[in-house]
């Protein structure tokens, strides 16, 4: 058990600086470079390809990943990309991005995520961000729930 363990916090510590080095690109404006570390995050991280994420429903995705914890950092990772998304100029892919990101925090609770603080701003200003119409019936049943 102690070699997973030290595995899980190497990764979460990994994770942590590279979410710190997107917000830090994002804010200097070097959105090609904070679009490639969401690229290189997922594949470090989460092992699978960020397009190859993103392109399925997330509830096969949270299936794919299989903890609550890579599904809860994918959902980060998607938010981010959303939001730079959105400062470049890209409002419908953004609003695709948060749609998704919430999706995932669902399933990452389905999975057991008991979310922190930060996990319910995110998931608060997910939810005030887009027409929550558009989550699938399942999602907008456990968004009542949450």
């Amino acid at each position: 058990m102690s070699l997973r363990k030290d595995f899980i916090e190497r990764a979460v510590e990994q994770f942590v600086a590279a979410i710190a080095s997107i917000l830090r690109a994002r804010q200097e404006k070097r959105y090609g470079d904070a679009r490639a570390l969401v690229r290189e995050t997922s594949l470090s991280v989460l092992g699978m390809e960020y397009g190859t994420l993103i392109l399925a429903d997330a509830e096969s995705t949270s299936r794919l990943l299989g903890t609550w914890a890579r599904v809860r950092m994918l959902a980060k990772l998607v938010r981010e990309d959303g939001e730079l998304m959105r400062e470049q100029g890209d409002p419908l892919t953004a609003d695709s991005r948060f749609l998704l990101s919430l999706e995932l925090y669902l399933e990452a609770m389905s999975l057991g995520l008991n979310p922190d603080t930060e996990d319910a701003t995110a998931i608060a200003e997910l939810r005030g961000s887009i027409d929550t119409a558009s989550l699938s019936e399942r999602h907008q049943r456990m968004l009542a729930q949450a």
